[in-house]
């Protein structure tokens, strides 16, 4: 019933985790005051979307979707019978030179899990 799930299994002698760039434990005291700081601006929303590919020019419904892209939703488990993830997906469609693919590649150099697909790689499944 569904898709078949595959388990991913590594046998290693000795496991090292890479320094992680993003990790929550390289927070500066002064970062972290920084967010702080930005997390009491009621206007946060719009600087956040503001600041998502400032050389481009409106395009606010795209921004705002990148922005909740980059962020993410919520994980959710209905009822401890399945999981839902909490990725978000972008599916930008438009005209030939509406930016979409400049939009696309400024969130994939933001997050750093973001994957960029274009094109005929962008219908193959998985």
């Amino acid at each position: 019933s569904g898709f078949p799930v595959f388990n991913t299994f590594i046998t290693a002698n000795h496991v090292c985790k890479r320094n992680d760039e993003s990790s929550i434990n390289n927070l500066t005291p002064e970062d972290i005051a920084g967010i702080l700081e930005l997390a009491k601006d009621p206007q946060i929303g719009k600087r956040i979307i503001k600041s998502i590919a400032p050389s481009i020019f409106g395009h606010h419904a795209s921004k705002m979707a990148l922005a909740m892209a980059l962020f993410g939703g919520v994980p959710k488990n209905v009822k401890d019978k399945h999981r839902i993830r909490g990725d978000c997906n972008v599916l930008l469609l438009g005209d030939p030179g509406t930016a979409k693919s400049q939009f696309l590649k400024y969130a994939e150099q933001t997050a750093p899990r973001a994957v960029y697909s274009t094109g005929k790689g962008a219908s193959a499944v998985g």
